[in-house]
Protein backbone atom coordinates (compact mmCIF):
# COMPACT_ATOMS: atom_id res chain seq x y z
CA UNK A 1 0.00 0.00 0.00
CA UNK A 2 1.38 3.16 -1.03
CA UNK A 3 2.87 5.56 1.84
CA UNK A 4 0.07 7.94 1.50
CA UNK A 5 -3.18 5.90 2.20
CA UNK A 6 -0.52 4.69 5.75
CA UNK A 7 -0.82 8.37 6.76
CA UNK A 8 -4.42 8.30 5.71
CA UNK A 9 -5.45 5.73 7.63
CA UNK A 10 -3.32 6.80 10.58
CA UNK A 11 -5.38 10.31 10.30
CA UNK A 12 -8.05 10.40 13.14
CA UNK A 13 -10.49 12.79 10.69
CA UNK A 14 -11.01 9.56 8.86
CA UNK A 15 -13.06 7.83 11.57
CA UNK A 16 -15.29 10.69 11.09
CA UNK A 17 -15.61 10.86 7.26
CA UNK A 18 -16.36 6.63 7.96
CA UNK A 19 -19.21 7.09 9.52
CA UNK A 20 -20.78 10.46 7.53
CA UNK A 21 -20.25 7.55 4.27
CA UNK A 22 -19.89 10.47 2.51
CA UNK A 23 -19.99 9.76 -1.49
CA UNK A 24 -19.35 6.25 -0.92
CA UNK A 25 -16.41 6.73 1.32
CA UNK A 26 -16.15 3.23 2.34
CA UNK A 27 -16.84 1.83 -0.69
CA UNK A 28 -13.85 2.58 -2.76
CA UNK A 29 -10.44 1.03 -1.79
CA UNK A 30 -8.46 3.89 -3.46
CA UNK A 31 -7.58 7.19 -0.70
CA UNK A 32 -8.52 9.39 -4.26
CA UNK A 33 -11.44 8.77 -4.99
CA UNK A 34 -12.41 9.81 -1.10
CA UNK A 35 -14.19 13.04 -0.68
CA UNK A 36 -11.57 15.81 -0.18
CA UNK A 37 -9.30 14.04 -1.37
CA UNK A 38 -6.74 14.77 -4.52
CA UNK A 39 -3.61 12.96 -5.99
CA UNK A 40 -1.45 13.76 -8.42
CA UNK A 41 -1.61 12.56 -12.04
CA UNK A 42 -0.19 9.17 -10.81
CA UNK A 43 -2.28 8.63 -8.10
CA UNK A 44 0.97 7.77 -5.79
CA UNK A 45 0.85 11.04 -3.64
CA UNK A 46 -1.99 13.20 -1.84
CA UNK A 47 -1.83 16.76 -3.17
CA UNK A 48 -4.94 18.17 -1.48
CA UNK A 49 -6.91 17.62 1.29
CA UNK A 50 -10.10 19.65 1.44
CA UNK A 51 -12.15 18.53 5.34
CA UNK A 52 -13.58 21.86 5.59
CA UNK A 53 -17.24 22.63 6.53
CA UNK A 54 -17.94 18.82 7.29
CA UNK A 55 -18.70 19.01 11.53
CA UNK A 56 -15.53 17.28 12.47
CA UNK A 57 -14.28 17.32 15.68
CA UNK A 58 -11.16 15.56 17.85
CA UNK A 59 -7.53 16.09 16.99
CA UNK A 60 -5.26 16.77 14.29
CA UNK A 61 -2.67 13.91 13.95
CA UNK A 62 0.91 14.13 13.76
CA UNK A 63 0.68 11.59 10.99
CA UNK A 64 -0.65 14.79 8.93
CA UNK A 65 3.45 15.52 8.42
CA UNK A 66 3.64 12.14 6.45
CA UNK A 67 1.91 13.57 3.46
CA UNK A 68 4.86 15.52 2.46
CA UNK A 69 3.51 16.01 -1.22
CA UNK A 70 0.53 17.95 -0.03
CA UNK A 71 0.31 21.25 -1.61
CA UNK A 72 -3.32 22.45 0.11
CA UNK A 73 -5.03 21.44 3.51
CA UNK A 74 -7.55 22.94 4.09
CA UNK A 75 -9.67 21.98 7.16
CA UNK A 76 -11.34 25.28 8.01
CA UNK A 77 -15.08 25.34 9.72
CA UNK A 78 -15.45 22.96 11.98
CA UNK A 79 -14.59 21.74 15.70
CA UNK A 80 -11.59 20.69 15.76
CA UNK A 81 -9.57 21.22 18.81
CA UNK A 82 -5.83 20.42 20.41
CA UNK A 83 -2.67 22.05 19.27
CA UNK A 84 -1.81 21.99 15.68
CA UNK A 85 1.14 19.35 15.36
CA UNK A 86 4.79 20.39 14.88
CA UNK A 87 4.87 17.82 12.05
CA UNK A 88 3.23 20.05 9.80
CA UNK A 89 6.35 21.57 8.84
CA UNK A 90 7.42 18.71 7.24
CA UNK A 91 4.60 19.72 4.12
CA UNK A 92 7.52 21.66 2.58
CA UNK A 93 5.49 21.42 -0.27
CA UNK A 94 2.22 23.77 1.11
CA UNK A 95 0.62 26.07 -0.55
CA UNK A 96 -2.16 26.77 1.01
CA UNK A 97 -2.87 26.00 5.14
CA UNK A 98 -6.63 26.65 6.31
CA UNK A 99 -7.54 25.97 9.80
CA UNK A 100 -9.74 28.88 10.58
CA UNK A 101 -12.97 28.67 12.45
CA UNK A 102 -11.75 25.77 14.92
CA UNK A 103 -11.20 25.51 18.44
CA UNK A 104 -7.02 24.91 17.91
CA UNK A 105 -5.37 26.27 20.85
CA UNK A 106 -1.60 26.47 21.82
CA UNK A 107 1.27 27.98 20.24
CA UNK A 108 2.08 28.82 16.41
CA UNK A 109 4.14 25.49 15.27
CA UNK A 110 7.65 26.11 15.61
CA UNK A 111 9.50 26.33 12.44
CA UNK A 112 6.25 27.23 10.66
CA UNK A 113 8.54 29.88 9.20
CA UNK A 114 9.79 26.84 7.18
CA UNK A 115 6.97 26.59 4.93
CA UNK A 116 8.50 28.76 2.16
CA UNK A 117 6.18 27.90 -0.13
CA UNK A 118 3.45 29.12 1.47
CA UNK A 119 1.27 31.44 -0.35
CA UNK A 120 -2.11 31.50 2.13
CA UNK A 121 -1.89 31.05 5.65
CA UNK A 122 -5.36 31.72 7.18
CA UNK A 123 -5.76 30.24 11.26
CA UNK A 124 -8.03 32.76 11.74
CA UNK A 125 -10.70 32.19 14.83
CA UNK A 126 -9.43 29.79 16.95
CA UNK A 127 -7.93 30.32 20.31
CA UNK A 128 -3.93 30.08 19.64
CA UNK A 129 -1.69 32.00 22.14
CA UNK A 130 1.40 33.19 20.41
CA UNK A 131 3.77 35.72 19.19
CA UNK A 132 3.72 36.48 15.72
CA UNK A 133 7.45 34.73 14.31
CA UNK A 134 10.57 37.06 14.23
CA UNK A 135 11.47 34.72 10.94
CA UNK A 136 8.01 35.55 9.51
CA UNK A 137 9.95 37.19 6.28
CA UNK A 138 11.14 33.58 5.35
CA UNK A 139 7.74 33.29 3.77
CA UNK A 140 8.73 35.24 0.49
CA UNK A 141 5.73 33.75 -1.68
CA UNK A 142 3.02 34.69 0.99
CA UNK A 143 -0.01 36.73 -0.62
CA UNK A 144 -2.52 35.98 2.55
CA UNK A 145 -1.46 35.95 6.43
CA UNK A 146 -5.21 35.84 8.30
CA UNK A 147 -4.58 35.44 12.22
CA UNK A 148 -7.15 37.21 13.35
CA UNK A 149 -9.29 36.39 15.93
CA UNK A 150 -6.94 34.21 18.51
CA UNK A 151 -4.94 35.49 21.46
CA UNK A 152 -1.82 36.75 19.66
CA UNK A 153 0.21 39.18 21.50
CA UNK A 154 3.47 41.22 21.37
CA UNK A 155 4.46 43.59 18.26
CA UNK A 156 3.77 42.97 14.46
CA UNK A 157 7.08 41.89 13.32
CA UNK A 158 9.30 45.02 10.97
CA UNK A 159 10.17 41.97 8.65
CA UNK A 160 6.37 41.77 7.16
CA UNK A 161 7.22 44.74 5.42
CA UNK A 162 9.93 41.98 3.39
CA UNK A 163 7.18 39.97 1.92
CA UNK A 164 6.27 41.86 -0.72
CA UNK A 165 4.03 39.44 -2.25
CA UNK A 166 1.11 40.36 0.57
CA UNK A 167 -2.18 41.66 -0.49
CA UNK A 168 -4.20 40.68 2.95
CA UNK A 169 -2.73 41.22 6.56
CA UNK A 170 -5.51 40.27 8.97
CA UNK A 171 -4.84 40.69 12.46
CA UNK A 172 -7.54 41.97 13.89
CA UNK A 173 -9.35 40.96 17.34
CA UNK A 174 -6.11 40.18 19.21
CA UNK A 175 -3.90 41.48 21.95
CA UNK A 176 -1.18 43.10 19.94
CA UNK A 177 0.91 45.87 21.05
CA UNK A 178 3.65 48.65 20.26
CA UNK A 179 3.65 50.37 17.16
CA UNK A 180 2.70 49.74 13.50
CA UNK A 181 5.26 49.39 11.88
CA UNK A 182 6.58 51.94 8.65
CA UNK A 183 8.17 48.82 6.98
CA UNK A 184 4.12 48.12 5.59
CA UNK A 185 4.11 50.72 3.63
CA UNK A 186 7.12 48.52 1.36
CA UNK A 187 4.16 46.13 0.79
CA UNK A 188 2.84 47.33 -2.65
CA UNK A 189 0.83 45.07 -3.20
CA UNK A 190 -0.96 45.54 0.11
CA UNK A 191 -4.71 45.08 -0.42
CA UNK A 192 -6.64 45.07 2.96
CA UNK A 193 -4.73 45.79 6.45
CA UNK A 194 -6.80 44.59 9.35
CA UNK A 195 -5.68 45.38 12.59
CA UNK A 196 -9.09 46.01 14.49
CA UNK A 197 -9.29 45.48 18.32
CA UNK A 198 -6.09 45.21 19.20
CA UNK A 199 -3.84 47.46 21.89
CA UNK A 200 -1.78 48.78 19.40
CA UNK A 201 -0.28 52.62 20.07
CA UNK A 202 1.16 55.64 18.21
CA UNK A 203 0.38 56.82 14.97
CA UNK A 204 -0.37 55.41 11.63
CA UNK A 205 2.66 55.15 9.37
CA UNK A 206 2.12 58.08 7.08
CA UNK A 207 3.66 55.94 4.22
CA UNK A 208 0.44 53.46 4.83
CA UNK A 209 -1.35 56.40 3.40
CA UNK A 210 0.74 56.39 0.40
CA UNK A 211 -0.28 52.58 -0.25
CA UNK A 212 -2.71 53.30 -4.19
CA UNK A 213 -3.50 49.17 -3.64
CA UNK A 214 -5.13 49.83 -0.50
CA UNK A 215 -8.86 48.74 -0.55
CA UNK A 216 -9.66 47.85 3.37
CA UNK A 217 -8.21 49.90 5.74
CA UNK A 218 -9.46 48.80 9.05
CA UNK A 219 -7.53 49.68 12.20
CA UNK A 220 -10.32 50.28 14.91
CA UNK A 221 -10.53 50.15 18.17
CA UNK A 222 -6.75 50.47 19.82
CA UNK A 223 -5.25 53.50 20.95
CA UNK A 224 -3.49 55.23 17.66
CA UNK A 225 -3.86 59.14 17.61
CA UNK A 226 -2.59 61.45 14.80
CA UNK A 227 -4.69 62.85 11.51
CA UNK A 228 -6.64 61.29 9.17
CA UNK A 229 -5.68 61.01 5.55
CA UNK A 230 -7.11 60.06 2.54
CA UNK A 231 -6.28 57.51 0.35
CA UNK A 232 -6.33 56.43 -3.53
CA UNK A 233 -8.60 54.03 -4.28
CA UNK A 234 -10.16 52.86 -1.06
CA UNK A 235 -13.42 51.20 -0.17
CA UNK A 236 -12.85 50.70 3.64
CA UNK A 237 -12.07 53.28 6.24
CA UNK A 238 -11.93 51.94 9.05
CA UNK A 239 -11.07 53.78 12.05
CA UNK A 240 -13.13 54.78 14.54
CA UNK A 241 -12.80 54.25 18.28
CA UNK A 242 -8.77 55.60 18.36
CA UNK A 243 -7.54 58.98 19.50
CA UNK A 244 -7.20 60.51 16.06
CA UNK A 245 -7.07 65.11 16.44
CA UNK A 246 -8.19 67.09 13.81
CA UNK A 247 -10.53 67.92 10.75
CA UNK A 248 -11.76 65.42 7.86
CA UNK A 249 -9.11 65.78 5.52
CA UNK A 250 -10.25 67.89 2.46
CA UNK A 251 -10.43 66.49 -0.92
CA UNK A 252 -12.39 63.27 0.74
CA UNK A 253 -14.79 63.49 -2.54
CA UNK A 254 -12.17 63.37 -4.57
CA UNK A 255 -10.42 60.27 -3.34
CA UNK A 256 -13.55 58.11 -2.57
CA UNK A 257 -15.39 57.44 -5.80
CA UNK A 258 -15.04 53.49 -4.56
CA UNK A 259 -15.91 54.35 -0.68
CA UNK A 260 -18.38 51.73 1.08
CA UNK A 261 -17.69 52.41 4.33
CA UNK A 262 -16.50 55.59 6.08
CA UNK A 263 -16.90 54.81 9.92
CA UNK A 264 -14.24 57.61 12.17
CA UNK A 265 -16.61 57.46 15.17
CA UNK A 266 -15.45 58.00 18.45
CA UNK A 267 -12.03 59.87 18.07
CA UNK A 268 -11.72 63.48 18.97
CA UNK A 269 -12.52 64.91 15.08
CA UNK A 270 -13.30 68.51 14.83
CA UNK A 271 -14.51 71.09 12.33
CA UNK A 272 -12.83 74.38 11.79
CA UNK A 273 -14.94 77.29 10.24
CA UNK A 274 -17.82 77.89 8.37
CA UNK A 275 -17.14 74.51 5.81
CA UNK A 276 -16.02 72.44 8.34
CA UNK A 277 -18.77 70.25 8.19
CA UNK A 278 -18.12 70.37 3.93
CA UNK A 279 -16.76 67.05 3.53
CA UNK A 280 -20.16 65.69 3.98
CA UNK A 281 -21.20 67.25 1.17
CA UNK A 282 -17.83 65.91 -0.59
CA UNK A 283 -19.31 62.04 -0.48
CA UNK A 284 -21.97 62.86 -2.42
CA UNK A 285 -19.74 61.88 -4.80
CA UNK A 286 -19.17 57.99 -3.06
CA UNK A 287 -22.15 56.26 -5.14
CA UNK A 288 -21.25 52.92 -3.65
CA UNK A 289 -21.33 54.25 0.21
CA UNK A 290 -23.59 52.37 2.48
CA UNK A 291 -21.84 53.19 5.94
CA UNK A 292 -21.46 56.92 7.43
CA UNK A 293 -20.22 56.94 10.99
CA UNK A 294 -18.85 60.06 12.29
CA UNK A 295 -20.85 59.72 15.90
CA UNK A 296 -18.98 60.58 18.94
CA UNK A 297 -16.49 63.40 18.11
CA UNK A 298 -16.53 66.89 18.68
CA UNK A 299 -17.63 67.79 15.21
CA UNK A 300 -19.93 71.54 15.41
CA UNK A 301 -22.10 73.33 12.91
CA UNK A 302 -24.74 73.15 10.55
CA UNK A 303 -25.49 69.81 8.85
CA UNK A 304 -25.62 70.74 5.22
CA UNK A 305 -28.67 70.08 3.31
CA UNK A 306 -26.54 68.43 0.70
CA UNK A 307 -26.78 64.69 2.89
CA UNK A 308 -29.35 64.46 1.39
CA UNK A 309 -27.65 63.71 -1.83
CA UNK A 310 -26.01 61.08 -0.16
CA UNK A 311 -25.88 57.37 -1.96
CA UNK A 312 -29.08 55.61 -2.89
CA UNK A 313 -26.86 52.76 -1.15
CA UNK A 314 -26.56 54.49 2.39
CA UNK A 315 -28.19 52.32 4.61
CA UNK A 316 -26.61 52.68 8.10
CA UNK A 317 -25.90 56.70 9.06
CA UNK A 318 -24.29 57.18 12.36
CA UNK A 319 -23.88 61.44 13.51
CA UNK A 320 -25.01 61.55 17.52
CA UNK A 321 -22.88 62.75 19.98
CA UNK A 322 -21.16 65.53 18.26
CA UNK A 323 -22.61 69.44 18.04
CA UNK A 324 -24.99 69.86 15.18
CA UNK A 325 -27.03 72.39 14.75
CA UNK A 326 -29.91 72.48 11.57
CA UNK A 327 -31.41 74.66 9.43
CA UNK A 328 -35.39 74.77 9.11
CA UNK A 329 -35.44 73.05 6.02
CA UNK A 330 -36.87 69.74 4.71
CA UNK A 331 -34.69 66.86 3.62
CA UNK A 332 -35.80 64.98 1.05
CA UNK A 333 -33.63 61.57 1.04
CA UNK A 334 -32.72 59.66 -1.78
CA UNK A 335 -34.54 56.93 -2.55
Amino acid sequence: MPLFSQSLLHFPLLTILLSLNLHNLCQNSSPCNWTGVLCDKHGQRVTSLDLSSLGLSGHISPYIGNLTSLQSLQLQDNQLTGVIPDQITNLFSLRVLNMSSNRLEGMLPSNITHLDELQILDLSSNKIVSKIPEDISSLKKLEVLKLGRNSLYGAIPAALGNISSLKNISFGTNSLSGWIPSELGRLHNLIELDLTLNNLTGTVPPVIYNLSSLVNLALAANSLWGSLHNLTNIRVIRMASNHLEGTVPPGLGKSSHFLHMYNIGYNRIVSSGVKGLDFITSLTNSTHLNFLAIDGNMLEGVIPETIGNLSKELSKLYMGGNRFSMEAYILHWSS
